[in-house]
């Protein structure tokens, strides 16, 4: 039998791609730390967008609830103090609170603050403590908020002309406790303002988030 001639081509031979080594044992599927895997390879990518929209979410949201907590607590603390310096005007004579419409307006009006802040408050904080869902009655918080706000700023101003004029002719204990009562219906004014700018701010958010087509 003729030998037969083995022929070995001169050129290198046909290269062939080599798989990459399979990724470490618990980087390929943990995915929670943000690994992934694509095309044999393993790359870190941030998380979802879905996910981070829904964690920044939830932060802005108890962020707010935080906020109109302090707010509607301050306002009930400053509201019961000008009851209390109100009410303790009972000196006889011309200082008399009860005399004066003006303060009578201001120690219901205060009243109705504290009460109204109180309660808003103590629902706050347990909505905040079982993450309870408060889209529903964030339009009443808004109107209540804006209606007691307008009480303090309505009976503020009106016992402000008269003080003014009492302390332009005698400063005793009574002018001094109207223009503190005065000053913390402000204050309080002022609080559930802000309280009634961010309820406003979240209806208009969940309006917009509502009307987004998916």
């Amino acid at each position: 039998m003729a030998a037969m001639a083995v022929v070995t081509s001169s050129s290198s031979p046909a290269y062939v791609a080599k798989q990459p080594p399979p990724p470490p044992p618990g980087i390929h599927h943990n995915k929670t730390a943000g690994y992934q895997s694509y095309n044999g390879h393993n790359h870190m990518y941030p998380p979802t967008a879905t996910t981070t929209t829904t964690t920044y979410y939830w932060e802005e949201r108890r962020a707010l609830d935080g906020i109109v907590l302090a707010l509607r607590a301050a306002a009930a603390l400053l509201s019961f103090v000008a009851v209390a310096l109100v009410a303790s005007c009972r000196h006889g004579d011309w200082m008399e609170f009860a005399r004066y419409q003006e303060y009578r307006y201001l120690l219901g009006a205060s009243l109705v603050a504290c009460l109204y802040s109180a309660a808003q408050a103590f629902r706050s904080f347990r909505r905040m403590r079982a993450a309870a869902s408060t889209s529903g009655s964030g339009i009443l918080h808004f109107a209540g908020d804006q209606v007691v706000a307008y009480l303090l700023i309505t009976a503020a101003s009106a016992a402000l002309p008269i003080t003014i004029r009492m302390r332009s002719a005698v400063i005793n204990i009574f002018t001094d406790a109207m223009v503190a009562a005065i000053s913390l219906a402000f204050a309080a004014f002022a609080a559930l303002a802000f309280s009634a700018i961010i309820s406003g701010f979240r209806i208009s958010a969940a309006a917009a988030a509502a009307a987004q087509p998916y």
